[in-house]
């Protein structure tokens, strides 16, 4: 750690604080290490147009810190003969030939994938794979109104908010805005109790029991009021409601179909192979 922090230090005085007749080209040899070198040009690719000189020595050494610990312990590696192993060059020829497959893969994707998913879809998945969509919590729809006090005590809305529909709600939701308060009205929305509990100020060791037997409560604090309306609701270990995993089968969908025109492509570029004879199998059982 001290030499690297020293070389660093020398590398840093050449290439922020030299001045002078000294003459830098792209290609000048900044660091060197056993029989690898890093060139100027190297450095300055790692520098944005816009960061300051304090950034760029950050960046520059924290670079030429790794880079050096890496070239180490390929040398060590390389004075153990572990680079030159046939296993070591086996699977560097792999992970290339992989790589380049996969970035084949991304390009026919790009080319043929069609990412329209219909709702018909994935509600049929969901029909279909009930048994996948398991809840592993409690989930609810819900408003709520927290209400400053100064206002519910003045307007008694709590005899209005139980019956009071979208637009009543909205009228009454503003108004504890403008006040201070706060307001949910997405009574469409699925929601995990746990993120609910992160919110509303509701104090309870049993989620189902008070799920089950507080449908319509308020919640007094010293300046507020919260009025809280449960709509409907699913217990954990229910399926879930089709609108609560929608956005998951559709990524479920797009998946499966990345991978069915994957293997239908593939498949047919070994047959085109075949038929050009391009491919030739010596195996006699081969099928």
């Amino acid at each position: 750690m001290k030499l690297r922090l020293i070389a660093s230090i020398a590398i840093f005085s050449c290439l922020f604080s030299c001045g002078g007749n000294n003459v830098e080209t792209d290609e000048t040899i900044v660091v060197k290490a056993f029989d690898k070198t890093l060139t100027q040009n190297d450095v300055n690719a790692l520098l944005g147009p816009n960061m300051s000189k304090q950034d760029s020595i950050l960046v520059v050494k924290g670079y030429i810190d790794n880079w050096l610990q890496k070239q180490v312990l390929l040398n060590m590696a390389k004075e153990s003969e572990i680079g030159s192993s046939e296993e070591i060059n086996r699977k560097v020829e792999d992970f290339k030939e992989d790589l380049i497959a996969f970035e084949y893969r991304k390009k026919l994707l790009a080319e043929k994938l069609d990412t329209n998913i219909t709702s018909k879809e994935t509600r049929d998945y969901y029909d279909a794979h009930p048994e996948n969509f398991e809840l592993k919590q409690n989930i609810l729809r819900f408003v709520f109104i927290k209400m400053p006090v100064a206002l519910e005590n003045k307007y008694k809305f709590w005899s209005k908010f139980g019956k009071a529909d979208y637009e009543e709600l909205s009228e009454i939701g503003i108004m504890a805005l403008k006040n201070g308060g706060n307001a949910f009205f997405e009574s469409e929305k699925w929601l995990a109790f746990d993120d609910i509990l992160k919110v509303v100020p509701i104090n309870t060791y049993n989620q189902e029991s008070f799920i089950n037997n507080n449908r319509l409560f308020k919640i007094e604090e010293d300046n507020f009021t919260w009025y809280v309306k449960i709509i409907d609701f699913r217990i954990k270990d229910n399926i879930s409601p089709f609108e609560f995993v929608e956005d998951n089968i559709h990524e479920i969908v797009l998946n499966k179909r990345k991978v069915e025109i994957l293997n239908k492509l593939e498949n047919g570029l070994v047959l085109k192979a075949i038929k050009e004879n391009q491919i030739k199998v010596y195996l006699p059982k081969y099928e």
